[in-house]
């Protein structure tokens, strides 16, 4: 059996980071930890080691794009992919766009759990 790959992942809804982390984590092919507080996020990077980030973009305090400028900052955690998941764009613009805004890999919270799976494998190279 492979190694899991680490997700961590944050967003202002404890709601989402819950349905997210138990479906994904029900692969069996994932371990995700989550937060609220997107300013603890390079500290968690460098304690997680995660294969990759997932942040929502809108939040209070501290935003997606505040959380990829901490990042990008970092010299531990720079490298680390990055998806932008909102539910202010819809699975529809998405398509759209193949799954990029501005440069950015991004996802719809109205995707289906599938399909942010396959879009975290992508991102990863992985689930051929």
């Amino acid at each position: 059996m492979s190694e899991l790959k680490k997700i961590l992942w944050v967003d202002d809804d404890d709601t989402i980071l819950d349905v997210f982390k138990l479906k994904l984590e029900k692969t069996g092919r994932f371990q995700v930890t989550t937060t609220t507080d997107g300013s603890r996020i390079v500290a968690l990077a460098q304690e997680i080691k995660p294969d990759i980030i997932v942040t929502d973009i809108k939040m209070p305090f501290v935003d997606g794009a505040d959380v990829a400028n901490m990042l990008k900052k970092s010299d531990t955690a720079k490298n680390i992919p990055l998806l932008f998941l909102s539910s202010l764009v819809s699975k529809n613009e998405m398509d759209a766009t193949g799954g990029f805004i501005g440069g950015r890999h991004m996802a719809s919270k109205s995707a289906s759990v599938e399909e942010i799976i396959a879009k975290i494998d992508s991102m990863l190279k992985i689930g051929k």
